[in-house]
């Protein structure tokens, strides 16, 4: 118990890394939104202007002879546009949720592979000495926090500063000074793959040495799920390098820009004043411009901007989980207790005539209530 709340005492021990919550950052958010606005506001004052000339100046009429135009057509490339936009948004929205479901696979298959590790070192043909065990457990815990922490950052594509991590680490302190000068200070190095080839050096010297002495097609199990884990994240960082179509965003963009000259056009043709004029012209616009940048926006989750999820929220789930299953390591295997004679149900109480599927719930509730008193509530 001592040494596990040791660990719990020194979480974020070597990394300065405070929890950050889901706040937007609201420059990052002026930035994204000024784009769209500023379409907006030059198709409102375009509209707006030439609503005032229509009908202050040109008392001839020449504008609705020459410029306006038919508005099924503009109709047209307007549902056009809109499809275009809907599909982008649509497919940016699905790699959006689809790194968010990677990075919490990752995460359980860190956790499988941890779990998995402390448990085989109960083997009963185990001649490790308990230090041994419970130096491999401690050695654990560690290093998966710190393989999370390095996988997440990787894959938010940002440089890495030297001597920092950006997650919340389990305590490092304790880790050879070697292992922690080297992820701490990469340089040219793969910080994920070189933590990761550091716990299957970790787990091959366990074997050796008698701590994981289970039979070895279920300690195979550990590295089957480091391997799924890895995997995984060699998958999702595709997301965050690999773009969408450029052809397609060049086609889409070009099409906005004809937009934007088009809609105050339009507008001036069935608008009866000035403002309405100006207000729906900038409205349409901004309104598909906005949803192009919306759809930037969710094309790579893992990029730290105002919009993206917390992953702090992630690695501190891991963190907990990892200190929870050391903890319980701690206890005693969970066994049966030698029932009383009062605790035992006869074979007529049983019986399906006189019991009920909810008369047992509730005596299943009342007997757990004597083992946890005050719960009942």
């Amino acid at each position: 118990m001592g040494r596990v709340s040791h660990v719990v005492g020194r979480v974020s021990a070597a990394t300065g890394v405070q929890a950050r919550g889901a706040t937007m950052d609201r420059k990052q958010m002026c930035c994204k939104v000024s784009y769209p606005l500023l379409a907006g506001i030059f198709s409102g004052t375009m509209g707006a202007t030439l609503k005032a000339v229509q009908s202050y100046v040109d008392t001839e009429g020449w504008i609705e002879k020459n410029i306006a135009f038919d508005p099924t057509a503009f109709g047209t490339f307007g549902t056009c546009l809109g499809f275009l936009i809907v599909f982008r948004t649509a497919q940016s929205y699905g790699r959006f949720w689809e790194g968010i479901d990677m990075v919490y696979e990752i995460m359980g298959h860190w956790f499988n592979a941890a779990s998995n590790a402390l448990a085989f070192t109960r083997a009963p043909n185990s001649k490790a000495s308990a230090k041994d065990v419970d130096d491999f457990h401690q050695l654990v815990v560690r290093l998966f926090s710190l393989l999370n922490c390095v996988v997440l950052q990787e894959l938010e594509g940002l440089e890495v500063r030297a001597g920092k991590l950006n997650f919340t680490v389990l305590d490092l302190s304790r880790l050879d000074k070697q292992t922690r000068f080297s992820v701490l200070h990469p340089k040219d190095r793969s910080r994920p793959e070189q933590v990761y080839h550091a716990i299957s050096k970790v787990m091959m010297r366990a074997i050796n040495d008698g701590v994981m002495a289970a039979p070895p097609p279920v300690v195979s199990r550990v590295y089957h799920e480091m391997g799924l884990g890895m995997s995984k994240m060699h998958a999702a960082m595709r997301l965050g390098t690999v773009d969408f179509p450029a052809p397609y965003l060049f086609a889409l963009k070009a099409m906005l820009c004809i937009y934007m000259f088009l809609t105050p056009v339009a507008v001036i043709g069935w608008a009866q004043t000035i403002a309405f004029a100006g207000f729906f012209s900038m409205l349409l616009v901004f309104a598909m411009w906005g949803l192009l940048t919306l759809a930037a926006e969710l094309d790579n989750p893992y990029l730290k901007t105002g919009f993206s999820f917390d992953k702090e929220v992630v690695q501190g789930k891991l963190n907990k989980a990892l200190m929870t299953i050391l903890l319980e390591e701690s206890r005693p295997v969970a066994h049966l207790e030698e029932a009383t004679a009062s605790d035992m149900l006869s074979a007529d109480e049983f019986s399906a005539a006189e019991y009920t599927l909810e008369d047992l719930k509730l005596n299943t509730f009342d007997r757990l209530s004597q083992v946890l008193p005050g719960q009942a509530d």
